[in-house]
């Protein structure tokens, strides 16, 4: 069977939409996502309106998130052929179920982790209140499966956590995990936690059902160029940390 409609893999937050605070003030804009309490926070330019309308008129869109499930609902996006959702965690199909399969492959991925994840999420709180700074953070659970941990601060300025990250690897507790950070967003990921490990699982199973056809990535931060790099085609928008990282690289 052949299928020549591209399939899109996307990345959602800082690509497709963004808080208001990183949304110019001056400029039209629409709600793409709502709080717990219903209330906007995140938002489309008409420039980012218009290319979700183009991907979702042109291809198979597929969102590939950190997100969780409960998090990934409050998007006001009509995404219709699944997602995948929590760092590759998790994976959901058209109708919004969990997918049982990917679950177990992910229960064995992270069953010696369960433990260590509120351990490490507990040392890094500890660790900002040592140096006078104020965070947030918590473990990710997924279908009463822990996931990975998330740090957040309360300060004007993102680079805390850069100082945060260098005390907590000096401690020498992040063996066995990797980092994803951009901007307010500090994630400590078990080894085999990955959305590379989730779109390569999505795009065999693709295979099978629609032959080889065109597959575009999109994502901003570093850490999504391991999805990317399984497509054929990847773009990353103006001025996100990826970008950042291409022209430095460039020298431009």
């Amino acid at each position: 069977m052949s299928n020549e409609r591209p399939l899109i893999l996307v990345d959602l937050d800082d690509t497709l939409f963004q808080t208001a605070r990183k949304t110019a003030p001056d400029i039209e804009k629409h709600v793409a996502t709502v709080d717990i309490t219903g209330n906007a926070n995140g938002y489309m330019t008409n420039v980012q309106r218009s290319f979700v309308n183009w991907m979702l008129a042109n291809a198979d869109v597929v969102p590939v998130t950190a997100r969780s499930v409960e998090a990934f609902s409050r998007v006001r996006l009509p995404f219709t052929v699944g997602a995948v959702c929590s760092h590759g965690g998790v994976m959901l199909d058209a109708a919004g179920k969990l997918d049982q399969d990917w679950h177990a492959q992910m229960q064995d991925t992270l069953a010696p982790y369960q433990a260590r994840l509120h351990e490490l999420s507990a040392a890094t709180l500890a660790i900002g209140q040592e140096m006078g700074i104020s965070l947030r953070g918590w473990v990710v659970e997924e279908a009463r499966l822990f996931h990975y941990v998330v740090t957040k601060h309360n300060e004007s300025d993102d680079s805390v956590l850069d100082r945060v990250l260098a005390e907590v690897q000096a401690r020498g507790l992040l063996e066995g995990l990797h980092i994803h950070g951009n901007g307010n967003n500090l994630a400590f990921l078990p080894e085999g936690l990955a959305k590379r490990h989730a779109v390569q699982e999505w795009l065999r199973r693709d295979r099978a059902v629609n032959g080889e056809r065109p597959v575009l990535g999109f994502g901003d931060s570093i850490t999504d160029l391991g999805f990317m790099n399984d497509c054929h085609w990847w773009a990353t928008p103006a001025r996100s940390q990826l970008a950042r990282l291409v022209q430095e690289h460039a020298g431009e």
